[in-house]
This record gives C-alpha cells, sequence and structure tokens, in this order.
C-alpha cells in the first residue's frame, strides 16, 4: 500500500518575516484547493523569556474565499492567546529563550474556505518561518493498461 504525499503550499522562503512587541506578523496566503487536509508548521526565533509573558500573545488561522487581507477572519478552533478569553481557543505554549521554537497546526480543510493564512503577535521582536503542506490532495483516477 503506498500513501499519498504531501504537495508543498507555502514554503518557508516566501512566507519569512518578523514583527516587533505588539506588532503582528501575517504570513503569505496558504491556497488549500484540492487538499482535504493541510499541515502548518511555525518556526519563530528565540524569546525574551521563558514564561506565558514572553510566548506570542496571538498564535492564529485566519481563511477567506479570496485573497484580500482586509477580509480574513479568524478560524474558531485555531485562535491562540497568552491566556484564556472568549475569543482564545487555546493557550499558545511557552517557548525557549534559546534555539528556535516551533509550533504545528493542523486543519481539516475540506469545510474551510479556500485561503489560510497565519497571524502571530509576538511580545518580543521575533522571526517567523511558515510551512504548509497539503494532503489528501485530488488526484485523478488511476487506470489499468
Amino acid at each position: 500500500m503506498t500513501l499519498p504525499q504531501g504537495k508543498l503550499l507555502l514554503d518557508a522562503t516566501q512566507s519569512a518575516g518578523s514583527a516587533t512587541n505588539a506588532a503582528t506578523y501575517t504570513s503569505a496566503n496558504i491556497d488549500t484547493l484540492g487538499a482535504d487536509f493541510v499541515s502548518i508548521d511555525i518556526s519563530a526565533t528565540t524569546q525574551s523569556a521563558s514564561t506565558q509573558a514572553g510566548s506570542p500573545s496571538v498564535l492564529k488561522i485566519q481563511e477567506c474565499d479570496t485573497t484580500v487581507a482586509t477580509s480574513f477572519v479568524d478560524v474558531v478552533g485555531f485562535r491562540g492567546g497568552s491566556a484564556t478569553a472568549t475569543n482564545v481557543d487555546f493557550v499558545v505554549a511557552i517557548g525557549k529563550t534559546s534555539g528556535q521554537n516551533a509550533y504545528k497546526l493542523n486543519v481539516d480543510t475540506r469545510a474551510r474556505k479556500r485561503y489560510l493564512n497565519v497571524v502571530i503577535s509576538p511580545t518580543t521582536t521575533q522571526t517567523f518561518q511558515v510551512t504548509a503542506n497539503g494532503f489528501r490532495n485530488e488526484q485523478s483516477p488511476s487506470t489499468a493498461t
């Protein structure tokens, strides 16, 4: 039995950037057309403190049917924050002060809009790289010859 291979939808060179304290980093758009499942990997440089206060105050996924930046809305279930609140679905894990911090978000895209992006607000200046891989991609039927 062969397992379907993932398809690179967004590589780190397309979606690298940095943000300062309380500013916002937004990744490039992830086009999920044809993918039933997307795995998003986020790499972040070290943070100022290994405490909840040193972790990003916002880490979330947004979606839209177009690529118009102002039309993206938060995806319920993927809204991370530094503390619990009515608009926070999970608390962002405490990161490291040396080495890379890594976050992974796995998204069932069958009920999602076509485009996704990642939004992060760090509590200190950090650089981010986002990679997205699509799985269970639409494929042509295989025929015997």
